[in-house]
């Protein structure tokens, strides 16, 4: 998958608003090349937010802005609320996956396992995908033993792979990527550190990620993301907003 792929997915209609921190030296070459729909580009979170929740624009992306303050003023416009981030990535080959959750916050219940497989659907859908979805864990079935948190992370897998389409890989994300186009990180920490391992070290490329639920319109970058991280989130948060939740 490249970057002109996920474009062809957006329409024209959405306007979408970047967070942008002023003197972000990204900022040029990511405006030149949206031209798949208007964007506008706000310098904090609480005015990025204000513009979504009052209409002025369709749909978001936190950009550069810091992670910890748009959660925040997230949260206070959407009390007790839990919020879940999937990443699109590609392997070095540029076979893309999605990955999830990448949240340090975020995953680690059986609840948000549950709430993650239906997210992972609902982002195949906006891809024109049919979902795979493989389940990690923090050990092989015979680690169970060695801790309660491993054996808690490894039951909720086993649970999670009674729905359809969902498969249990136990600790071998190498399996999983040999099936699944989606993967659920055992928690968000992990998730997080496959996605930057892959993106900043391993050769693999980050499109953003999405929120959800995906009512809320948003997508994710990196703060250390690259240009085309940027531009693919503005894509993504052009297609959520594009289509009925």
């Amino acid at each position: 998958m490249e970057l002109a792929d996920i474009i062809r997915k957006t329409t024209g209609n959405p306007t979408i608003g970047i967070g942008l921190l002023d003197g972000d030296v990204r900022e040029g070459e990511v405006l030149a090349g949206v031209t798949f729909c208007p964007v506008k580009v706000y310098r904090t979170s609480a005015a990025l937010l204000d513009a979504i929740y009052g209409g002025s624009i369709d749909g978001a992306v936190r950009g550069s802005l810091s992670s910890a303050g748009f959660l925040t003023e997230l949260s206070r416009r959407n009390p007790g609320d839990k919020f879940r981030r999937i990443a699109l990535v590609t392997r070095p080959g540029g076979e893309p996956f999605l990955l999830g959750p990448v949240g340090v916050d975020e995953g680690g219940t059986m609840e948000s396992m549950r709430a993650l497989t239906g997210d992972m659907r609902d982002f195949c859908a906006l891809l024109d995908w049919k979902p795979r979805i493989g389940v990690l864990s923090a050990g092989r079935s015979e680690d169970r033993y060695r801790s309660p948190e491993i054996a808690r992370s490894i039951e909720r897998g086993e649970l999670a792979a009674s729905e359809p389409d969902v498969c249990h890989f136990n600790i071998m994300v190498e399996e999983a990527l040999g099936w699944a186009n989606c993967v659920i990180a055992p928690d968000g920490v992990t998730g997080n550190l496959i996605y930057r391992t892959l993106a900043h070290l391993g050769g693999g490329v980050s499109y953003g990620a999405l929120y959800f639920p995906r009512e809320l319109r948003l997508a994710d970058t990196s703060r250390n993301g690259k240009v085309e991280e940027y531009i693919g989130a503005v894509a993504l948060a052009n297609m959520a907003s594009a289509q009925p939740g």
